[in-house]
Order: structure tokens, then C-alpha cells, then sequence
């Protein structure tokens, strides 16, 4: 049994971003890893690494999908301590998640930041505004197989035993460093699995946990699997 807190974090929309698309911006119905870490950051006030965090949990639902038009001011500067300057603006098409709910676990010690976070907690972009609807503490039960919907799962997942996961798979990132460079730290390729499609049946010993209060199972993301893939492991 793992002792956790349950974070249950909700806005009026939410935007992750699919990578490689242009002309217009999609977005995938689980947030990646580098947005949990986000989160976390926000929460704490001070950016936080995957080296950090001992583990982590968390999925995604929301009530449907829509589509905006967007303004994007492009900007530009040579270096970090320069002003930035104007060099384009275009319209874009966004689609974007409509009333999202992001249940996140993490250790005990993560629950004080999320009941007093130092600044706004996004999911997506600045205008996914989240707040906090409750920090519960509560127990995770390591399961051997599951129901999963609304979570990434890495793809040995899927290709693990007789698995069959309705979802699609996607080379997401996995952590970015500290601004002003904000470098990318790694990718990880990983089956979405919409939380609206219905849950998919996975047996994977060693990875799924349950709320014991209820509820579906999540994979957990141990820090150790998680450095591995940063190294590309």
C-alpha cells in the first residue's frame, strides 16, 4: 500500500498541444508528464525536477472537445535579458478541451504546495486557468491489471502480453528545464487513452495502482523509470 494525496484540479478548458502539427493546433486528451511537472513547479513556487518527485499518478477527464480561433503574437529577442520585440502575428485554429479534471497523486510531502500555491496552476495555456477542488489524503493499492481510461501509457505497455488498448500513440516530452531556456529534456512515445472512449483492460504487473476509496486504475510513474527515460534508456 502507498500512502499518497489526491489532488483534483479543475478549469473550463484545457490545451495540450499535439507536437508537429501546424496551420492549426490540436490537442491530446491526457496532458504529458512535462505539464505534471509544470503543475508541481507552479504549486511550489520554484521549478521542480523529475529527480525530485518520488513517483506520480494522475488522469484526465473532461466533457467534450472545441475549437477557437486564436490570435498568436510572435516574438523574438536574441538573448534572454533583451526586450522582446514584435515580428508577426497570425490566426490560428485551436482545439481545446471544455471542462477538464485532472486527478493527480502524489506523495504526502507535494499536498501543503497544492493548498497554497504560489502562482496560477495551467493546464495548457495561460488562459486554462485551474483551481483546486480538494486534497484528500488516501491510499494506492498496487493492482496487477486494470481498467485505465484518461492516462498515457508508455508503449511496453502495450506491447505487453495480450494487451489491447484503444488509444493512439504519440512522442511526447517528458521534462524541460528552468526559464529563460527552457530546453527539452526527453521524449517518451506513449498510448493515449481518451478517458470518453471507455476504459481499456491492461494487465501490467508492477505499474498500476488504485485509489482504494474507488475509482479506475492509474499507471504510476516511478521516478527511476522516469530519469531512465530521460537518459534514453
Amino acid at each position: 500500500m502507498i500512502s499518497a494525496v489526491r489532488i483534483v484540479l479543475a478549469a473550463y478548458s484545457a490545451s495540450f498541444r499535439v507536437p508537429g502539427f501546424l496551420g492549426y493546433q490540436l490537442t491530446i486528451p491526457v496532458p504529458p508528464l512535462s505539464t505534471i511537472y509544470g503543475l508541481i513547479s507552479a504549486a511550489a513556487g520554484r521549478w521542480v525536477l523529475p529527480s525530485e518527485v518520488e513517483w506520480l499518478a494522475y488522469r484526465c477527464e473532461y466533457e467534450s472537445k472545441a475549437m477557437d480561433l486564436e490570435a498568436i503574437i510572435t516574438v523574438a529577442r536574441s538573448n534572454p535579458t533583451e526586450a522582446a520585440r514584435l515580428v508577426g502575428r497570425n490566426v490560428l485554429r485551436r482545439e481545446f478541451l471544455v471542462m477538464p479534471r485532472l486527478t493527480l497523486y502524489l506523495p504526502p510531502a507535494w499536498g501543503g504546495a497544492f493548498r497554497r500555491p504560489r502562482y496560477h496552476l495551467l493546464l495548457g495555456r495561460t488562459q486554462d486557468v485551474a483551481g483546486v477542488e480538494s486534497i484528500t489524503p488516501v491510499t494506492l493499492e498496487p493492482v496487477d491489471e486494470g481498467e485505465v481510461g484518461g492516462v498515457l501509457l508508455p508503449l511496453e505497455l502495450l506491447t505487453h502480453g495480450q494487451n489491447r488498448v484503444d488509444g493512439w500513440l504519440h512522442n511526447l516530452p517528458l521534462a524541460f528545464t528552468s526559464e529563460p531556456y527552457r530546453q527539452l529534456l526527453g521524449m517518451k512515445i506513449f498510448g493515449v487513452v481518451d478517458a470518453r472512449r471507455g476504459p481499456s483492460l491492461v494487465r501490467t504487473p508492477g505499474w498500476l495502482v488504485r485509489d482504494a476509496t474507488g475509482g479506475t486504475a492509474v499507471p504510476i510513474y516511478r521516478r527511476e523509470w522516469v530519469e531512465e527515460a530521460l537518459r534514453g534508456e
